[in-house]
């Protein structure tokens, strides 16, 4: 507070001094230094006064030039920062009425985010595809394995993200996914498997929050070859367990073994990526509380410390990150007023794998054949995946807004309502109903892509990260809530049919 007096004080010793200082943005004693301009002429002290004249001013300054570079905080008379009046609603309203972001995406880019897609979720199918081989009895207890950790990882990501490079989170997955591959592949005991299945969960949900946080910063076209390539890992995944096992005849762990060359794709694919464009005053800044417009920016290679840290660019690599100083409360706060977009995603999730947990399962022509039911499981699954490739892949030529959202997610609900009666009273039983299960990854992909279309173009940019990583959230939430449900509704559904397994 010395400082900032004592600056202003020398305003009317020695103005070029402190004009020349204020143009450099500089800040010391974690003050910001405010330009002689912006001050209101009747609190500006007239030459020749002591500098006792400026105790009566002293409160006033104290609200007047200490402020956060987020716009978050307040202070009080004593000079003490509180919560009052958060400017974050102000910045979200302004951010959402700004309507379409540019896109500065290249042909680079979506080739990158379409592999990157394609490679990441492939190994949750491999391990979707082949969760009868790990564990026949119990398909549900597989998907809960390969979600769980996910979604702590996802629930977690928005309080920490920002603080760990894009390369040091993505060689984090790529061990990971090293690790499921082949921990599953050499493991003796079933319970060794689920462990590398959890590997699995872990590398697609820290693969997936991270890259759709670095994908929004390029534009929707890249969210959208993102969103493709998770589309067709859907596919993709499910041939590889069919080509190299089933016509092939490979044992599966040599399948699994020879994934890993999906791990050496991955690593390779995101190191090549252009660096991400950098964000629009994602620098640190000298502001004046009174202007709109910031003075000259610090030098990025600068550290800034303090409450001024709140957005900074850790190099020009693809290992930037945009620092956020915002407290856990305000974090959760901020995930939270994204409902109106993430609670679809939660239901559609939790109504889709429901149905592949626990209705697909219990699903064959005849019932009781335990290979007919397997073969349905697996075409359905096809079926499935090639409607979220289609509509993943539809980023750019539909795009319904909040309502549709949620009434393409209340439709997944009553698709699975379908599945379950279906299952129980057959009667629409045969295989044109595949034909339904494509219908379900239409609705699940529509909805993936525009609620993350959603989110990037609604939030300020120095928020994607964390509004990004609050929409992985929730899909992951949902995922395990469908799974866990499966496992109930298969249980069912075999005791109805009375089929034991």
């Amino acid at each position: 507070m010395k400082s900032i007096i004592h600056r202003y004080y020398l305003q009317s010793r020695n103005p070029s001094t402190v004009a020349e200082t204020s143009q450099k943005g500089r800040r010391d004693d974690n003050v910001t230094i405010i330009p002689m301009e912006s001050i209101p002429p009747e609190e500006r002290r007239p030459e020749g006064n002591s500098p006792a004249g400026l105790n009566g001013k002293k409160s006033e300054m104290k609200v007047a030039l200490l402020s956060d570079s987020d716009g978050s905080y307040s202070y009080n008379s004593n000079g003490h920062r509180d919560r009052r009046g958060s400017d974050l609603e102000a910045e979200l309203a302004r951010a959402s009425s700004s309507g379409e972001i540019e896109d500065l995406t290249t042909r680079r880019d979506l080739i990158t985010f379409f592999l990157l897609g394609l490679i990441n979720n492939s190994s949750f199918v491999i391990f979707a595809a082949s969760a009868k081989e790990i564990a026949a009895s119990s398909v549900g207890l597989v998907y809960l394995c390969a979600s769980i950790p996910s979604f702590g990882i996802r629930i977690s990501a928005p309080y920490w993200f920002d603080r760990v490079p894009y390369k040091k989170r993505m060689t984090a997955a790529t061990v990971l996914m090293i690790l499921s591959f082949t921990g599953v592949a050499v493991a003796p005991f079933q319970w060794l498997q689920l462990l590398g299945v959890m590997f699995t969960s872990a590398q697609q949900g820290l693969g997936e929050a991270t890259l759709l946080s670095l994908c929004s910063r390029y534009g929707n076209r890249s969210l959208t070859a993102w969103s493709s390539g998770t589309g067709l890992a859907g596919l993709f995944g499910y041939a590889w367990i069919i080509v190299f096992k089933t016509w092939m005849g490979l044992p599966f762990r040599l399948v699994l073994l020879l994934a890993n060359v999906l791990a050496a794709g991955y690593v390779f694919t995101f190191w090549s990526m252009r660096p991400p464009p950098q964000i629009e005053g994602n620098t640190s800044l000298a502001v004046s509380p009174n202007e709109e417009k910031p003075m000259q920016p610090v030098p990025a290679s600068e550290e800034v410390k303090g409450d001024y840290a709140d957005t900074s660019i850790v190099n020009n690599e693809v290992s930037d990150v945009v620092r956020l100083n915002l407290t856990f409360e305000e974090r959760l706060k901020f995930s939270l007023s994204l409902w109106r977009i993430t609670v679809p995603l939660i239901i559609v999730y939790m109504a889709e794998y429901a149905a592949q947990a626990g209705a697909w399962a219990a699903i064959g022509f005849p019932t009781h054949d335990a290979t007919a039911r397997e073969k349905f499981y697996e075409y359905a699954n096809w079926c499935y995946q090639g409607g979220v490739f289609v509509s993943r892949s539809s980023g750019e030529i539909f795009k319904p807004g909040v309502d549709i959202l949620w009434s393409m997610s209340i439709f997944q609900c009553v698709v699975l309502i379908f599945f379950v009666l279906d299952a129980q009273h057959k009667f629409w039983y045969d295989y044109s109903l595949l034909s339904m299960a494509f219908c379900t990854g239409l609705l699940g992909g529509a909805v993936y892509v525009n609620a993350f279309r959603l989110i990037a173009a609604g939030v300020p940019p120095r928020l994607k990260e964390i509004a990004m990583t609050a929409g992985a959230v929730s899909s992951d939430f949902g995922t395990n809530l469908g799974e866990a449900l499966g496992i109930g509704l298969q249980t069912y559904l075999y005791r109805v049919n009375s089929i034991s397994e």
